[in-house]
């Protein structure tokens, strides 16, 4: 028998490509490497099921479209569904006559295959049919759905019941808080004046001791570039020793680069959801090497409509998560964790615009660090997730934009890069953070439980003996232009951090044990200190002005110290973090941003109101994801420079 023609030159002469689109397709395959079909398909050349069609009858293996002609379900669950999706293939029937099991598969039929078969099923003859990886994926979905729902909502829960916020506060966190007001009431009416005292030292004290963490973790940031360039110089060294090319110098050849996975869940986004797949599309990064999952929610009919109205690129699959509880970001980030292909994974937000190098970043940074272990440049943990830095695209769209700008330009160019300096655990952001994808499934993934799943998962990995830090790269998002937005948004940030705080406090001392001095120093200095901070803010305030004020001119009885410490204290402190935001906003963007940090202490007046919400919220409806619009301010350009 005659063999079959290469695939490229069989669509030729069918008529099916041009020598224009089969010569783009060669060029990319000799660059990227894979299959020269997956080229066409990415190039727009030709349709799935007309290339599938002529790979069917190369094969000599019928197709077979397995949306109506369904697998066997009990044959489907034999191979490992991460197996499935990664070699391509599935048991789909047994021949009862013959004893012939069909395979039904993506790829070439080979010896392999038939030997995992074989073993899977004990079979003698396996016979071939060909499908496609839509039809494939959509199988293993739909067969492994109750596996999916669960490891989505409920695996965490269950196999590490202390790691997951569903149970939400331990009996003695609930009481805690309800015996320190009792006794500051009686206090109060016992001895009012020690008592007020006390109060308004421990407020300035928590304000000014968050201040002071924050401060000073921005003052470390600066040495952590020297730390990075040495540490580059011992492995350029020790690399030209062994012959090889520095791994952070250049661009990583396109058929070196990973299957890269990018999650954008995408809830009531209709409006901006066929942006981000041009944000996206715009990475320079292999297409061929992209597994992009647009996880929609069931219920959000408009944005499907849309999404599939769009008709995306090849690479981009639409994953309809099935209705559950609770319905959050996490949660739908977990069901397309389960269907992900890459060996990285990655969230993006709909209305984010990566730079197009974050992902090489990110593949560089890891790859450096598996090198710098092997050799022993360093003996820290193995790195779990890298975050990128995050800006506002609409900095100076009003004066709110403009102060979230300043906190994300203190956030992210400062706090984190000094905390990573300091080798503390670090709270991810929500969007823009890169995991090894089998790293994070051993973690438990997110938890759907936590409104902030990022900061959670951070603190985690740095539990289980991983390591977590930041890269040189930058996302824009959108800042919220509205005020009623705003603080339900920071409503959710703030009771996520209480959350986080109180399933990491479960066992004090296990969690000291496990994340060790710096661990603890970040838990109190960040996460606890943060929400107390805001809680505390207005009280601090509130009593500065009564001490000052009530000395003054009431005749309050109150020692000196009370009244010089309580001024001094929350107007240095103000003064420190109006100093470092507006250093590090004028970095990021330009001085017509960072003049804005003047405004920072009505800025956190707002926090106060946000936080006050999140603490009622922490014992009434923990798990509420209170979503934040886009697509507001979609259109504006900043004159800001970022």
């Amino acid at each position: 028998m005659r063999p079959p023609s290469p695939i490229g030159q069989s669509l030729r002469e069918r008529g099916l490509v041009d020598d224009a689109a089969l010569d783009d397709a060669l060029a990319r395959q000799r660059t990227e490497g894979g299959q020269i079909g997956q080229h066409l398909l990415l190039n727009g050349s030709l349709d799935r099921r007309a290339l599938y069609a002529a790979l069917a009858e190369q094969w000599r293996a019928p197709m077979v479209d397995l949306l109506v002609e369904p697998p066997s379900p009990e044959l489907v669950r034999l191979v490992d569904r991460e197996e499935t999706l990664t070699q391509g293939w599935m048991l789909w029937r047994t021949d009862n006559d013959t004893g012939t099991v069909e395979v039904a598969t993506t790829v070439p039929p080979d010896a392999e295959v038939r030997r995992r078969v074989a073993e899977l099923t004990g079979a003698d003859r396996v016979a071939f049919r060909t499908t496609t990886p839509w039809d494939l994926w959509r199988c293993v979905e739909q067969v492994h759905r109750e596996d999916l729902l669960f490891e989505s909502q409920d695996l965490l829960a269950t196999d590490r019941p202390t790691l997951s916020a569903r149970d939400g506060l331990t009996g003695w966190q609930r009481w805690t808080p309800v015996a320190f007001v009792a006794l500051l009431l009686v206090s109060l009416v016992v001895a009012t004046t020690p008592t007020l005292v006390v109060v308004i030292a421990l407020a300035n004290l928590v304000f000014f001791a968050s201040i002071v963490f924050k401060t000073l973790a921005a003052l470390l940031a600066p040495w952590r570039v020297s730390r990075r360039a040495r540490a580059r110089l011992r492995e350029t060294r020790e690399r030209t020793r062994r012959g090889l090319p520095p791994v952070w110098q250049g661009r990583l050849p396109d058929a070196d680069l990973p299957v890269y996975t990018i999650l954008v869940p995408a809830y009531r986004e209709a409006a901006v959801v066929e942006k981000v797949l041009t944000n996206i599309g715009s990475l320079d990064y292999p297409k061929s090497r992209l597994d992009v999952l647009l996880l929609l929610e069931a219920d959000d009919e408009e944005t499907i409509e849309v999404a599939k109205a769009m008709r995306p690129p090849e690479y981009v699959r639409i994953v309809v998560v099935p209705p559950g509880r609770p319905q959050t970001k996490p949660r739908a980030c977990n069901y397309g964790l389960t269907l992900a292909r890459g060996e990285y994974v990655v969230i993006y937000d709909a209305e984010d615009r990566p730079e197009p190098q974050q992902l090489r970043t990110a593949v560089a940074a890891f790859r450096r660090d598996d090198f710098e272990r092997e050799v022993g440049i360093h003996h820290r943990p193995p790195l779990a997730v890298v975050q990128a830095s995050l800006h506002y695209f609409n900095a100076d769209y009003n004066v709110l934009t403009r102060m979230f700008a300043v906190e994300y330009a203190h956030w992210f160019e400062a706090m984190l890069p000094g905390m990573d300096q300091a080798r503390m655990p670090l709270p991810l952001g929500g969007t823009s953070n890169h995991f090894r994808t089998e790293t994070l499934r051993r973690m438990g993934a997110w938890d759907p439980y936590n409104v902030t799943e990022d900061a959670d998962a951070g603190l985690r990995a740095s539990s289980m003996g991983f390591r977590v830090s930041v890269i040189d790269s930058t996302t824009g998002e959108e800042a919220c232009a509205e005020t009623g937005a705003w603080i339900r948004q920071r409503t959710r940030w703030i009771k996520g951090y209480m959350v986080t705080a109180a399933v990491n406090t479960r066992h004090p001392w296990r969690f000291a044990r496990e994340v060790g001095v710096r661990g603890v120093l970040g838990m109190l200095g960040l996460i606890m200190a943060t929400p107390v901070a805001f809680l505390a803010y207005p009280l601090a305030l509130g009593f500065t002005v009564l001490t000052y004020v009530g000395v003054q001119f009431i005749g309050l009885d109150l020692p000196d110290w009370v009244v010089v410490t309580s001024v001094a204290t929350f107007g240095f402190g103000n003064l420190l973090m109006i100093v470092s935001a507006a250093v590090a906003a004028t970095w990021r963007y330009n001085w017509r941003i960072g003049l804005f940090a003047v405004f920072s202490p009505v800025y956190w007046l707002l926090h106060s109101i946000a936080a006050w919400r999140a603490l009622i919220q922490v014992v009434n409806d923990p798990h509420r994801w209170e979503k934040t619009p886009h697509g507001l301010t979609e259109d504006y350009e900043s004159d800001a420079h970022v």
